[in-house]
């Protein structure tokens, strides 16, 4: 249905630029949001008296590309149950390997990959809950890091944080960089610990979205032309369109 290494390739392709940093502020940009992360566990657990059970998964801080591969990983997680759902519809999905099969993939690819480089330069951080099986880090890019690599695990997730967005935006509002980035670090720790801290959550927000997609009744086109819309509307955004088509697009 969707080209996922095209998706990617076209996202890191288009995604834009971070703000200019040299080489040791970014290393230590890296550094500091790594420590803060280990640095506001105790707080979110205070506050909400919520205790991990086992792992938390790993941290990673990636940059733009590397927010890209990281989460087409967990939208294949996502719209598998979906993808086998289509496939078994032989009357309306086209045969693997025929060329219609191969050209709406990659059609669909390049808009996927288009809609991830709009978003990767405006996600701050994430929990992301669901991972490939086995699948524990990042490979990041320019000033990235991740840790825990290859020790990810069903049913543990990754906190990511994106460096270059967080930086850009603490310069736009003029805020202490310190006390911005432990906010941010605040606010993804405490999903964290909600989907450590109760074991079944994971699983119950896994099997509602694949009931969800499940009980839909679309068919590839009507895929297609969602995905075209929201590619669409990422185009307009860019060039400085209504941020509301953009929002609507994105709901569907």
């Amino acid at each position: 249905m969707i080209d996922w290494d095209l998706a990617i390739s076209t996202g890191v392709r288009f995604a834009r630029q971070g703000p200019q940093v040299s080489l040791a502020d970014a290393r230590a940009v890296v550094a500091e949001l790594r420590g803060l992360t280990a640095v506001v566990q105790q707080p979110v657990r205070d506050v909400t008296g919520l205790t991990s059970q086992g792992s938390v998964g790993p941290v990673a801080v990636v940059d733009r590309p590397g927010w890209i591969r990281a989460n087409v990983g967990g939208f294949r997680v996502v719209l598998e149950p979906l993808a086998e759902k289509l496939s078994e519809r032989s009357n309306v999905v086209p045969a693997a390997g025929s060329v219609v099969g191969v050209v709406g993939s990659r059609v669909t690819g390049v808009q996927a990959g288009l809609i991830l480089a709009y978003l990767s330069s405006r996600v701050l951080g994430q929990y992301e809950l669901f991972l490939p099986p086995g699948e524990g880090g990042v490979a990041g890019g320019n000033g990235s890091s991740s840790n825990g690599a290859g020790t990810g695990a069903p049913g543990v997730g990754r906190l990511t944080l994106v460096a270059p967005n967080i930086v850009m935006v603490e310069r736009e509002l003029g805020v202490e960089p310190h006390d911005f980035r432990r906010w941010v670090c605040l606010h993804e720790e405490t999903h964290r610990v909600q989907f450590t801290s109760v074991p079944w959550l994971r699983d119950y927000v896994q099997n509602m979205m694949s009931e969800f997609l499940l009980a839909s009744d679309l068919d590839p086109g009507a895929i297609v032309e969602r995905l075209r819309a929201a590619a669409g509307a990422v185009a307009g955004a860019v060039r400085g369109g209504d941020g509301e088509s953009l929002v609507e697009a994105m709901q569907t």
